[in-house]
């Protein structure tokens, strides 16, 4: 059985800047807590973010870093304001910058029609307490051949489980172009938790035996190309692959404990504006959005060794980092196993 050594960027390197631009929420899902749809930080001071990120990305420009990826949650991030306004500043300053959203697809139509161009990502979370199943599948269609890449996860939850394994499998039928995914829970939904600890093994078990995905490209896949802004497992058997967060935790592959993480190739904004390079509090913050100073951005991380036994966020995961004795590399396209 191979292992997992590393996990590198490909191409070029890239700043990876994740942002929980609120706390705000519609849902209000049993797994999940307050801190994420309580509306106690609603940051909406759209003029100020937009300084701070002009200033930043000039920064990391001079730096090196020739792409970035911008990764929006919430929150519901479709219902902040600064959304649309950030992201057009984002298409002005940086050269075809990569544009993600983490979404409950229950906002309208119309709101899709106004600013899909914005995005090249969609991360749709089917949430099967509150979805209103007929909208989200409009919206997702609506999508599907629009994005680079639309992600339909079906979030996990205990008591519905083979639900949910039948309504992923259904929405994969309805579909032409994306990816149905299975996402098993955090505790509390928050990106310090531990994972749901499911109660019978066949649960457990699922997200082993299908990889917690199926993928469909439609139309548009001659059209859909490896990117630079995307990270990929390297294995010691010399297989090389986009990374699959998903999967790796639930083969509990995602211990990086004494590995080399390039946090210095990551930003994190939470709900409450605090800046600091990942989620996982491994990095001190340096900076918030709503007070910040010039001088806060002067600071340049540098890589750590985890401390952590486990990496809870897909955003985390995908960060660039060593097993210890391993070399960090960029890798070019030609190496890469896209099957």
């Amino acid at each position: 059985m191979s292992d997992l050594i590393k996990i590198l960027p490909g191409e070029n390197k890239y700043m990876n800047v994740t942002w929980v631009v609120n706390d705000w929420c519609n849902f209000r899902c049993s797994y999940c807590n307050e801190g994420n749809w309580g509306g106690n930080n609603l940051n909406k001071d759209t003029d100020k973010y937009i300084e701070f990120l002009d200033i930043m990305i000039s920064k990391y420009q001079s730096l090196g870093y020739e792409s970035f990826k911008f990764f929006f949650s919430g929150g519901e991030p479709t219902y902040w304001k600064p959304l649309i306004p950030i992201a057009k500043f984002l298409h002005k300053k940086c050269d075809k910058p990569l544009l993600a959203i983490n979404t409950n697809l229950s906002t309208s139509l119309s709101w899709w029609l106004d600013n899909y161009y914005y995005f090249q990502d969609v991360v749709a979370s089917y949430h099967i307490e509150y979805v209103k199943h007929d909208k989200y599948i409009k919206n997702a269609k609506f999508l599907q051949d629009k994005m680079n890449y639309l992600a339909l996860r079906i979030m996990m939850e205990e008591s519905r489980f083979q639900e949910c394994i039948d309504v992923g499998k259904k929405i994969y039928d309805e579909m032409d172009n994306c990816v149905v995914e299975w996402v098993p829970l955090l505790k509390d939904l928050s990106t310090s938790a531990e994972m749901w600890d499911y109660n019978e093994d066949w649960k457990n078990d699922f997200f082993k035996k299908t990889d917690g995905y199926m993928r469909k490209w439609g139309k548009t896949s001659e059209t859909r190309k490896f990117r630079p802004a995307y990270s990929l497992e390297v294995w010691d058997d010399g297989k090389i692959r986009p990374v699959n967060s998903n999967r790796l935790s639930a083969e509990k592959l995602t211990n990086f404990q004494g590995w080399t993480c390039y946090l210095n190739d990551a930003i994190f904004i939470n709900q409450r504006g605090d800046v600091s390079a990942g989620s996982c509090g491994v990095s001190d913050i340096f900076s918030n959005i709503n007070t910040w100073k010039v001088e806060d951005l002067n600071h340049i991380g540098s890589p750590v060794i985890c401390p952590k036994n486990h990496c809870t966020c897909g955003t985390d995961v995908i960060i660039p980092k060593t097993r210890k004795n391993e070399q960090f590399e960029i890798i070019k396209k030609e190496d890469i196993d896209e099957s």
